[in-house]
């Protein structure tokens, strides 16, 4: 198939990034199995089982620094990082690297995590009817909480947690397709980091304590331990990754409940029903739209052939979107069953926090309608610019 013939996803159009559902729903009408990105010259894959494939198939490989190397960004601390970063990584590093810290993240590990969550999310909720019951839920709320309980997790005091949010949003805006000032920031923001991080390493090495950061500076394996580097990239990565997607999991979840208010009542009576609300919130909306790859050889996927060393995209919205996987797909449903969606990936790159994300997500919904009968949008909201992440970009709360 002739990529001319392919429907277009501009990723940098506002109507793909406000809503791509509403994209992808008339190209899945059609039968599209693809759409052609312009700028990188390439496919986004749209099909549910097509994207499992592609996430599961050893020829398609972590891109690296490829994506940013397109754009005509191929040095700095940035991508310095990116190179080091797991999740950009292909076994056997990818392998190594995983299996140093997913003990960090076994379902035990992050079920000690549950009473951290709930007491800051109880702090939250303080907060928020000592302001009369008002807050802006994206920046105040849903960021707060992951990131305060990654950063406990991993050691670092609660006054610099503000400081470590700010830095991994110039990371998050850098990681779209950037302007030069969100490389600058994005440098900066590295830069930061790396200080921040090699003290606190230093400062382990000397004197162990029971955190996160000890378990990874004392991890070994057949005699393997973290380099200096690694054990940066690695915290950065832990810092940056473990708020942020959850952070945009919890507005947009709680945005699709207002839309929704007969299924917050739902939740009210019935809380068994919400882990699975959370599913359908991270198929609805996933928090990262798209993930992309590199064939290793000359392949075809869907009947459209890939070079080797050709870059694509498996796009994760379009795949939770596909009307062959999930009925009336764009219709937001709590009680969906048979949901197993693509938002933590699959295969060797699957989430490592995905296990964390769902837990902090079921304790600050519990909690929010523990504490409060109603929560009411005051003010219309959209949702944010474009990056490969996906938020709504404020939502200004009444809670009662």
């Amino acid at each position: 198939m002739a990529l001319s013939a392919l429907p277009v996803i501009d990723l940098s159009a506002d109507t793909w990034w406000r809503d791509p559902g509403d994209t992808t729903a008339p190209m899945h009408a059609a039968g599209a199995v693809a759409a052609f990105v312009p700028g990188f010259e390439t496919v986004s894959f749209l099909r549910y089982e097509d994207c499992l494939a592609g996430l599961n198939d050893p020829n398609l490989a972590a891109m690296g620094s490829r994506y940013f190397r397109m754009q005509g960004w191929t040095s700095g601390e940035f991508i310095d990082w990116i190179d080091r970063n797991v999740v950009m990584m292909n076994p056997p590093d990818h392998t190594r690297l995983r299996r140093l810290v997913a003990r960090a993240f076994t379902p035990r590990a992050v079920s000690d995590m549950r009473m951290v969550a709930a007491r800051i999310s109880n702090e939250l909720c303080d907060e928020v009817a000592a302001n009369g019951g008002h807050v802006e839920f994206v920046h105040d709320w849903a960021r707060v909480l992951p990131l305060r309980v990654i950063c406990e997790m991993i050691g670092i005091p609660q006054v610099d947690v503000d400081l470590m949010g700010e830095w991994a949003y110039a990371l998050s805006v850098a990681s779209g397709v950037p302007t030069q000032d969100a490389r600058d920031a994005g440098d900066a923001a590295m830069r930061g980091f790396n200080e921040y991080v090699s003290a606190m390493i230093a400062e382990r090495r000397a004197r162990p304590t029971g955190d996160l950061l000890t378990g990874l500076v004392a991890a070994e394996e057949d005699g393997d331990r973290l380099s200096a580097l690694e054990l940066q990239a690695m915290v950065v990565q832990l810092i940056f990754a473990g708020h942020e997607t959850t952070q945009n999991l919890l507005g947009n979840g709680l945005y699709r409940l207002l839309e929704n208010p007969v299924q917050i009542d739902a939740l009210r009576t019935d809380r068994a029903r919400v882990p699975g609300a959370i599913e359908e919130m991270l198929r609805r909306d996933p928090p990262i739209l798209f993930t992309s790859r590199i064939a290793r050889e000359a392949t075809e996927i869907a009947g459209i052939p890939v070079e080797a060393d050709q870059l694509i995209m498996l796009n994760l919205t379009a795949a939770n979107h596909d009307p062959l996987r999930f009925a009336d797909p764009l219709r937001f449903d709590i009680d969906r069953r048979d949901n197993r969606h693509l938002s933590f990936g699959h295969g060797v790159h699957f989430c490592l926090g995905a296990n964390l994300a769902r837990l902090e997500a079921e304790v600050a919904f519990n909690t929010l309608l523990d504490r409060f009968s109603s929560i009411e949008e005051t003010t219309p909201s959209q949702w944010a610019a474009f990056t490969p992440l996906r938020g709504r970009e404020r939502l200004d709360i009444q809670m009662r």
